[in-house]
């Protein structure tokens, strides 16, 4: 029987952000996106725990992607692989910035907030930034701003949970766009380092977005390291 793969979306992103790699992993895993909702990153690892199998793989991108670090920080003894994309372990370097983000997504100024945030999530050099960029509209702007604000009160209220990194014992996968402008490379590098059994991937003239910038090097990233951690086949 193939493993649950749990896939929970960057702030403001649905399913659609993972399409292209749940088609390409499903002869390996039973892909399920699941969207969190909740204020506060604990609140939203219980939604998902809630709703979760009892034992699954994890793969989260940015917003999602810290969720899934905290979740296989909260419940081990569930999480058979950890896959993080773009998302550092440390607490909000700009907190102010972040509630003044919350405040406009809530105040009138959603157009102008997610016009911002497509074009820094996406390196606009790279091959495929026009098609990612309005993929990431629409899926912000099917979102709404109050999931999102709610989304960035999350983040933004985030600890640091970089000194128990040790703590993650499962086969991890750190992968990181080369241009990434949230969050650089080397915090990934750093995580798969601290991470007893972790790999890091970096891929090439990509931003923040790698499942809709690249997708054909994260399939290969992720079908290389599910194969490689005996992660596609349940126990």
């Amino acid at each position: 029987m193939k493993p649950a793969l749990l896939m929970i979306p960057a702030l403001g992103c649905n399913g659609k952000l993972y399409d292209g790699l749940a088609a390409g992993l499903a002869d390996l895993v039973e892909p399920q996106t699941i969207i969190c909702e909740a204020v506060s990153i604990s609140a939203c690892v219980d939604q998902l725990l809630r709703n979760a199998p009892k034992e699954f793989v994890i793969l989260g991108t940015s917003f999602g992607g810290r969720v899934a670090l905290e979740t296989a920080l909260a419940a081990p003894g569930r999480i058979k692989g950890l896959w993080v994309i773009g998302a550092g372990p440390g607490a909000v370097a700009d907190a102010a910035g972040g509630r003044e983000r919350s405040a406009r997504l809530r105040g009138g100024e959603f157009g102008n907030v997610i016009g911002e945030l497509a074009r820094k999530a996406v390196h606009l050099a790279g091959p495929n930034d026009a098609a990612a960029c309005e993929t990431a509209l629409r899926m912000m702007h099917r979102q709404g701003p109050e999931l999102m604000a709610r989304q960035s009160d999350a983040m933004t209220a985030r600890g640091d949970v970089t000194l128990r990194l040790s703590e993650i014992t499962c086969p991890a996968l750190m992968l990181w766009g080369s241009e990434d402008q949230f969050s650089p490379p080397r915090d990934g590098l750093a995580m798969a380092a601290a991470i007893p059994n972790a790999r890091f991937v970096e891929v090439r003239d990509c931003g923040h977005l790698p499942t809709l910038e690249a997708l054909g090097e994260t399939l290969d990233a992720g079908r290389h390291w599910l194969h490689a951690s005996h992660l596609n086949v349940r126990g």
